[in-house]
């Protein structure tokens, strides 16, 4: 074989080689590049979750605080027409009036904290309980009762509550003006509760969504305004929700079996 030959076959061996060798490296290539496209993917779809996560523990809390009284009323069941048959408590019966205010509590404390967080998160379902709230409201005298003797305890979600309790907006106003007499002794409430008839008569967004923004933006106000302030602490929208009840079911079932005793 001549040398000519031979140095030909070697270049071709050669070049050969090298093709391979590109050949393999672009596959590695190729491999890697998918890999980073799936790690890509994997990193989108895990912080369109992280997004998501927000909005899907407030629906969570949604269904909380609209659910929450029946574990009460599984254990209890008593006190079920008081709350959804228009049942007035009276003397006599199985239930103590203790045990009807604790729990009547314990749903306008459920229903507030869900209108204020309605009003200071969009992504909060507020529609979805809106007709819960308003379904109670309107079929509870111990809830209607309480609303009224404890309004200056909802700061924020006051107004709205009347406005779910009532059908018409006329209701609201004589429900305020009621109250503005009522507070007749404490001048700062019984101003507070003169503004909100003012926003109410003027406003012409009387739904309760647009209600509850309007007390958390005044709310806000006069906290900036008066940094000494006890508009929040008053309010016990915002106690959190294993502290809200300051008289439980069961200290009411207490107090009652004492004074049997004694």
């Amino acid at each position: 074989m001549s040398s000519e030959v031979l140095i030909s076959l070697l270049t071709f061996g050669g070049t050969l080689l090298l093709v391979v060798t590109g050949l393999l490296n672009f596959s590695v290539f190729v491999r890697q590049l998918r890999a980073a496209r799936d790690q890509l993917e994997t990193a989108r779809r895990q912080l369109e979750s992280a997004r998501q996560q927000p909005e899907i523990q407030l629906v969570q809390r949604a269904m909380d605080e609209s659910s929450d009284h029946l574990r009460i009323l599984l254990d209890r069941p008593y006190l079920r027409p008081y709350f959804y048959e228009n049942k007035a408590w009276a003397e006599g019966d199985r239930a103590s009036h203790d045990e009807i205010k604790a729990m009547a509590e314990l749903l306008l404390n459920n229903f507030a904290s869900a209108i204020i967080h309605s009003a200071a998160f969009p992504q909060y379902p507020v529609r979805s309980v809106e007709q819960t709230i308003r379904f109670h409201l309107r079929n509870s005298p111990a809830l209607r009762d309480f609303l009224i003797e404890g309004f200056e305890r909802f700061q924020l979600a006051g107004l709205p509550l009347l406005c779910l309790k009532n059908e018409t907006r006329g209701e609201t106003e004589k429900d305020l003006e009621r109250l503005i007499f009522a507070a007749a002794k404490d001048e700062r409430e019984r101003a507070r509760r003169e503004r909100l008839l003012r926003h109410l008569q003027s406003t012409d967004k009387a739904e309760p969504l647009e209600l509850a923004k309007y007390s958390l933006e005044m709310a806000q106000s006069v906290s900036q305004a008066d940094p000494d302030s006890k508009a929040f602490q008053r309010s016990y929208d915002w106690v959190p929700r294993d502290r809200k009840v300051s008289i439980t079911l069961e200290d009411s079932k207490d107090r009652q079996e004492s004074r049997k005793n004694s």
